[in-house]
């Protein structure tokens, strides 16, 4: 099939461009025709021209089978496009994750999202968030006792606290900010380290590592700044899922004593079972077939 895959931006990594980017890859390792559209190239799109994959940055037309969009402005930039259209909406806040009239399918990454489109009276599919396994897997072993922790969190707030009870504890701190310093391979530092502290999708591919991965972040758009699930388990993922592990199925707030008790509550079977969590409900193999499964 010929696919049309469209994301606000392809430009440095995060959240939404990584989603795009493994199921671009995903899809052409299907035997499938796969072009992209998006309002800013850099970085992640350097990485499809690599693949073979044309990066439009106007509008365009042109006649698919699918076009598979993620935001209002690439909705927009392919507008004069026929093809079965399926919206995928990644979050309740953001403006460009809002729905869009018009569409042949769409697609909630949680049940929060779900929950949110029912409201507007727009049925959804849930199809969670897909991960590369092949790229996201364990490389190195994790140690019995953390021993190094890294921070994708862009909270200098957050990350002084991380700091100081990691000093504190003779533990090892690396930040990853990828507003400051943006890099392609974050898998090669996750690899390097115990433990994890992000939200979605950083925290997915981090399980995918099999690390122990703390869910917690500052956030201006949540009241109160401080979210947080605390560490994800085997046992607790399927609920902080609901809400695309971003902190707010328990909406928790973090003081020094609470993270020296998630610290104490690490553990190397923990990773493995995370690993075994996404191979299962998170492979983006899976999901791709999911959503190529939709299309009538």
């Amino acid at each position: 099939m010929k696919i049309l895959v469209g994301n606000n931006a392809m430009a440095d990594p995060g959240g939404s461009e990584t989603y795009s980017y493994a199921i671009i890859k995903e899809l052409i390792e299907q035997g499938h025709e796969v072009e992209c559209v998006t309002k800013r190239r850099g970085m992640v799109s350097r990485k499809l021209a690599d693949l073979g994959v044309p990066v439009y940055t106007s509008s365009i037309t042109g006649k698919y089978d699918i076009a598979l969009l993620s935001h209002s402005t690439s909705i927009a930039l392919s507008r004069n496009v026929k093809a079965f259209k399926i919206q995928t909406c990644h979050g309740v806040y953001p403006k460009l994750e809002q729905p869009v009239g018009g569409m042949d399918a769409y697609i909630s990454i949680s049940e929060e999202v779900q929950d949110y489109l029912k409201v507007k009276k727009i049925n959804s599919t849930l199809i969670r968030n897909g991960i590369d396994c092949e790229r996201f897997k364990p490389i190195k072993s994790i140690k019995k006792k953390v021993k190094t922790i890294l921070s994708l969190s862009h909270s200098e707030e957050l990350n002084q606290l991380l700091y100081t009870v990691c000093a504190n504890a003779g533990i090892k701190l690396i930040i990853q900010n990828k507003y400051k310093k943006p890099i392609w391979d974050i898998e090669s530092i996750i690899n390097e380290v115990d433990l994890v502290v992000s939200l979605g999708r950083g925290a997915y591919e981090a399980m995918a590592c099999g690390r122990n991965v703390l869910i917690l972040d500052n956030r201006g758009y949540v009241k109160g700044g401080a979210i947080g699930d605390g560490l994800a388990t085997h046992l607790t993922l399927p609920y902080f899922l609901k809400n695309n592990c971003s902190g707010r199925f328990t909406k928790k707030s973090f003081v020094y004593n609470d993270l020296v008790v998630e610290l104490f509550n690490y553990s190397k079977k923990n990773g493995n079972k995370l690993r075994k969590f996404v191979l299962q409900n998170l492979n983006i193999k899976k999901q791709v077939n999911q959503y190529l499964s939709l299309v009538k």
